[in-house]
């Protein structure tokens, strides 16, 4: 993040030098970025832009625009920026943030071609004496059936996957019933920051994107 963080301020400095006045030493020269909570009137009102390139948008309002471009407000796909920079404030001056492990279970029930998959906080309540087909399975009543409670005598496959990378490691417990019958018990698990709950990979993968793309396009003007 650090290094992400370093780049976008470098090409701060590369337009400052370029195209930015200041009638003293300039040192806290770094990209602009309007706070989560601001609109786009409050950022420009706030003279950001300038107060961190001074001199820019008097010698360059096109790449002034082009910075506003890159704000929260102008595409739902920059949410990552304000997110990413605060993240970075707090790492520097504070303390490294945390991660919080979180994770959800799915249950995947088939037999005799047909299935279904019930998700987190998905649940079937089966009252005494009422029973419930699947295919060509039947599985008797007085009992609720979810992800954390699975029907019993089936073959069961559990699965832990990675729900950011969309890989798996399958582990088979071999069962003592036979038949078409099956239980999938899917565990996905994903970490998050803990001081904004976002989660970890999507966000340094949008900043990884989206750093290379300010840094390129910047760089050529």
């Amino acid at each position: 993040m650090e290094n992400l963080r370093s780049a976008l301020d470098f090409t701060a400095h590369g337009l400052f030098d370029k195209y930015g006045t200041s009638p003293g030493p300039s040192k806290d020269i770094y990209l602009p970025y309007a706070r989560l909570n601001q609109s786009e009137e409050q950022f420009r009102r706030s003279g950001r832009i300038d107060k961190c390139i001074p001199g820019l948008s008097a010698s360059r309002p096109d790449i002034a625009a082009r910075l506003e471009s890159y704000q929260h407000f102008a595409a739902p796909e920059n949410r990552w920026l304000p997110i990413f920079m605060d993240l970075n404030n707090q790492n520097k001056h504070q303390h490294l943030t945390p991660q919080v492990r979180k994770q959800k279970k799915e249950l995947g029930l088939s037999s005799g071609g047909v299935s279904i998959r019930m998700g987190p906080g998905a649940s079937i309540s089966l009252k005494p004496g009422s029973l419930f087909r699947l295919g060509d399975t039947v599985i008797n009543g007085g009992r609720d059936i979810n992800a954390n409670r699975p029907p019993t005598g089936w073959r069961k496959k559990t699965r832990i996957e990675d729900a950011e990378r969309g890989q798996s490691i399958d582990v088979y417990r071999p069962p003592k019933a036979t038949g078409t019958e099956r239980i999938e018990v899917i565990t996905w698990v994903s970490f998050h920051f803990s001081a904004n709950d976002e989660p970890v990979l999507p966000l340094l993968r949008q900043a990884h994107e989206g750093v290379d793309r300010i840094v390129r396009e910047l760089s050529a003007v």
